[in-house]
């Protein structure tokens, strides 16, 4: 889990935006320090990543040492203070970003050479409309009226987490859009839920691989819409959330989120 860092930011209306999606996962255009790069964007991330090519190539400073953990366990990386991120037309100034070599990640996991993992800043800063079936992205303006069912956030060790049912049961799922991969189910609810393991799969993302215990949900409801038969992967970290949602669920909605306000629509696009 990385660091939560606190960030000033500057908004200025912005059109959609191409996004790319791709194995999953979701790239725009960002810069850092005025040098333009392609990120991935994760609304699960509490800071922003960069490789050490990029922060050479943006001159940052060589910052502190630091271990951080990931789903997949522990990495060392460096934090890196007085840097400036644009996205959207949003300008922020986080108080520290990490540089993590993520070529290992990139191979691994994203299936796509990535130099940047923009974090929740950006969705911190603004309020963001992701539509991943029409392939774009932008910033909204909070007089806007968004489409779709509201739901409430709560933060749940640093990320956005919203209700859903899961076999008829309340429960409360991370909003995670750097998740391409499964659904994932924390030990103590696929226990409580009394769900049957079905196989393994490799998973985990920074820190390393880790191999997973596959369950099946029967019925998976999110914003009133019911997906049914739903793979999802067994997370064994001591601080995993009921459930993780990504973009195996997300892509089938229109997506608005406020995180400032703790809020999240969805609609269907």
């Amino acid at each position: 889990m990385l660091p939560a860092l606190l960030l000033l930011a500057v908004a200025a209306p912005a059109g959609a935006e191409p996004l790319v999606f791709d194995h999953g996962r979701l790239f725009l255009t960002a810069e850092i320090n005025g040098v333009q790069t392609e990120a991935l964007l994760d609304s699960a991330a509490e800071a922003t990543l960069v490789d050490p090519a990029l922060a050479a190539a943006a001159k940052l400073p060589e910052g502190t040492p630091q271990k951080i953990r990931g789903s997949g366990g522990e990495a060392q990386a460096r934090i890196v203070e007085g840097t400036t991120v644009e996205a959207l037309g949003v300008e922020l100034h986080p108080e520290a970003i990490v540089v993590l070599d993520l070529a290992e990640l990139s191979t691994r996991l994203i299936k796509r050479p990535t130099r940047m993992v923009l974090g929740r800043e950006l969705f911190d800063a603004a309020r963001l409309q992701v539509d991943i079936q029409h392939r774009d992205v932008r910033t909204v303006g909070k007089n806007v009226s968004p489409p779709g069912k509201r739901l409430q956030l709560k933060t749940e060790h640093g990320v956005e987490s919203m209700p859903v049912l899961v076999n008829g049961r309340s429960a409360h799922a991370e909003v995670d859009l750097g998740n391409g991969s499964d659904v994932l189910i924390s030990r103590a609810l696929a226990k409580a839920l009394g769900l049957k393991t079905t196989g393994r799969k490799v998973g985990g993302g920074i820190g390393g691989q880790v191999n997973r215990e596959m369950v099946t949900l029967q019925r998976l409801a999110v914003a009133g819409r019911t997906f049914r038969d739903v793979p999802a992967a067994i997370d064994d970290q001591p601080t995993a959330s009921e459930l993780n949602i990504g973009t195996s669920i997300l892509k089938d909605f229109l997506i608005t989120t406020d995180f400032q306000q703790h809020n999240i629509w969805l609609a269907r696009p």
